[in-house]
């Protein structure tokens, strides 16, 4: 996930890995907003071959100090709003964004904003990631 225009393009002409679209989308700013977080995003090397990100910049630090393995790509990818991390409530204006990782040694994330989505993954064997009793990751403008 990326709000920079010539990295969505690379993407776009190669994709690494064999990636494709999923064609599911949220919302996010491309530069520092009122209210928004910034986004931090760690590549995680093959095997896994996967990418990390978080709108807190308490678990992005965390994250650098409990996996050394991980390739810290960029402190702000974009911006977005962190939900009330008691709560898991985003502000009025915003949509929730889940987080899932796979609970495999091949570990994988996946980001949704489609809660159809979230609970087929869930069904599947993935743990959800974030805050509250829906356990929301960030939360995506409208």
């Amino acid at each position: 996930m990326t709000a920079n225009p010539p990295e969505i393009a690379a993407l776009d002409a190669s994709p690494p890995g064999g990636w494709v679209r999923t064609g599911w989308t949220f919302g996010a700013y491309a530069g520092p907003t009122a209210g928004a977080n910034p986004v931090c995003r760690f590549y995680i090397p093959p095997p896994q071959d996967s990418h990390w990100y978080s709108a807190s910049p308490d678990e992005c630090a965390l994250a650098r100090a409990r996996f050394p393995g991980f390739v810290y790509e960029a402190p702000d990818v974009f911006y977005i709003v962190l939900p009330d991390t008691t709560t898991g409530a985003c502000p009025t204006g915003s949509s929730p964004v889940y987080r899932l990782w796979n609970n495999r040694v091949d570990t994988n994330h996946r980001y949704t904003t489609n809660v159809v989505v979230r609970n087929q993954m869930l069904a599947a064997g993935y743990v959800a990631e974030g805050y509250g009793p829906d356990i929301v990751s960030m939360c995506a403008p409208q």
